[in-house]
């Protein structure tokens, strides 16, 4: 179990380097480590609905209301995604027991892939915040950014899958 030990710290290590103010803190646990990666993830999602919003709002303002009932369902998503990520209790710590260092990896790699996801998340938003509302970009936009929503939401099935059945 020690090898398991070291495999869980080496892990832990890594995913504190890349959030924001854990890099450097001493003696935190998997489970804090765990909430904080959930609440980075959840707060880059809130941040791209919050712009998302921004963006609806001026081509309201605009008088573009054509496209306002698609953002206005990808805003309805982007808000349940980013309150699963910050409430859902998927922790590392739950597997601990139950898992050996090949499942470990892949849980990492669903994690890594999963931050790489929603870092593009602002990427496809200002796509559809550049593309001066012309409707065809902007539906071609949205269209591109649901896709990105079904991407992540079928990693995070997965991911809950192999916690259920390691």
């Amino acid at each position: 179990m020690n090898g398991m030990k070291g495999l869980v710290s080496g892990k832990l290590e890594s995913l504190k380097n890349l959030i924001p103010g854990l890099s450097g803190r001493e003696g935190i646990g998997l489970d804090e480590v765990d909430g904080e990666f959930r609440l980075h993830l959840s707060e880059k999602v809130m941040r791209g609905m919050e712009r998302l919003e921004e963006i609806k709002k001026e081509f309201s303002e605009d008088g573009k209301v054509v496209i306002l009932a698609p953002m206005a369902k990808t805003i309805g998503r982007l808000s349940s995604l980013g309150n699963l990520l910050k409430s859902d209790k998927y922790s590392h710590s739950a597997i601990n027991d139950k898992i050996g260092g090949q499942e470990l990896d892949r849980l990492y790699s669903f994690d890594m892939t999963l931050l790489e996801e929603v870092d593009k998340l602002d990427l496809i938003v200002e796509e559809i915040a550049t593309s001066d509302g012309y409707e065809a970009k902007v539906r071609e936009e949205i269209k591109r950014l649901e896709r990105f929503l079904d991407e992540i939401e079928e990693l995070l099935s997965k991911r809950s899958e192999l916690l259920k059945n390691p």
